[in-house]
């Protein structure tokens, strides 16, 4: 079942969290507790954002993190997403598909005109992760998504 975010998932999700980030082995990004809960609190107090959660059996297995925006120089609305992710436990077409359909849904439900979801993954050298940025762009493309640039990560200092 996908449903929106409610405050009694903030463990569940920050659990996902951590999950995500173990299986995207970053750990030179380690998550922080309270910064998370306040970046998730600040954040879906104000309408242009929204978190969909995937429960199945009571657990809390996926989410989805979108916000509406628009860019610099022009006010047309689009939506972006911002984190997606499914449980490698339970990762398949249906739940990945009912996600990606609600998060769609609410974007095109409140105004935008089309959806961003970005693919990057850079390990503690800055070097790409081609494997699981393929796979994710591969899910992307397949919904319908289409390629349109690439992301450059430059460490400073």
């Amino acid at each position: 079942m996908i449903r929106e975010f409610e405050p009694k998932d903030m463990n569940a999700i920050l659990r996902l969290v951590r999950e995500h980030a173990a299986e995207a082995e970053v750990d030179h990004l380690p998550v922080d507790d309270i910064f998370f809960k306040d970046v998730v609190r600040n954040a879906l107090i104000q309408d242009n954002n929204k978190c969909f959660v995937v429960e199945k059996g009571g657990q809390i297995v996926g989410y989805s993190f979108v916000g509406l925006l628009t860019k610099l120089w022009n006010p047309t609305l689009y939506a972006d997403v911002y984190f997606f992710y499914v449980h490698n436990s339970v990762r398949n077409k249906f739940l990945a598909d009912s996600l990606h359909e609600a998060t769609c849904s609410w974007a095109y439900e409140n105004g935008a005109n089309w959806i961003e979801f970005s693919v990057a993954l850079f390990d503690n050298k800055f070097k790409g992760r081609d494997d699981y940025v393929e796979r994710a762009s591969t899910y992307f493309e397949h919904k319908g998504g289409v390629h349109c640039g690439n992301i450059f990560v430059q460490e400073l200092g």
